[in-house]
């Protein structure tokens, strides 16, 4: 009976520890003196990924699901910290640890999500109160529809200061600063 408890107390240590080893590192390495230069980038980069998918982190992904659940740590075993219920949301994944993504939303919540609930569809969230959505990528192109804070949109282009977003039968330009779910120096074509 012993037996069977340390076993399966085991993974959840081993992984904690190994994780919590993994965090530590750039911050241990740094006081040492060595260069912070590209040898401490490479070391941001090892920290953001852990045998992952192979895509950049960070990035951003969508929510496949009406539910999905937002963990503590990268298993099963830990916590639910949230319970997402919005197909589409974008999140930013910020770190991966094999098949779980540490992910962050709009709101700044942090947690880790298994990969098969996440999907590469680009989607953007309003940020502010109430969003213009412009016929055309000009400030002086007609006022087609407005967006409340916290619509969702499909992300189907943003090339600079603007992008082309849409939703139901509403397509448009909406400036950048206006929505959540790209990276600041992300060009999407």
């Amino acid at each position: 009976m012993t037996k069977k408890f340390i076993v399966i107390f085991q993974k959840p240590l081993i992984m904690t520890l190994v994780f919590g080893l993994f965090w530590l590192l750039p911050a241990v390495i740094l006081p040492l003196g060595l260069p912070a230069g590209n040898g401490m980038a490479q070391a941001q980069e090892a920290k953001l990924t852990v045998r992952g998918s192979g895509l950049p982190v960070p990035r951003y992904v969508t929510l496949k699901f009406d539910e999905a659940n937002l963990r503590a740590g990268p298993g099963r075993e830990y916590p639910v910290l949230w319970q997402y219920r919005k197909a589409g949301l974008p999140l930013l994944v910020d770190a991966e640890f094999g098949i779980w993504r540490k992910v962050i939303d709009h709101d700044g919540t942090a947690g880790w999500m298994h990969g098969s609930v996440l999907s590469l569809r680009r989607m953007a969230l309003v940020q502010k109160s109430m969003a213009k959505i412009h016929a055309n990528p000009d400030e002086t192109s007609n006022v087609i529809a407005l967006a409340e804070r916290l619509a969702l949109m499909e992300l189907q282009s943003c090339p600079k200061t603007w992008c082309r977003v849409a939703n139901n039968d509403v397509r448009g330009w909406i400036k950048r600063q206006a929505v959540w779910g790209l990276l600041e120096t992300e060009s999407l074509d």
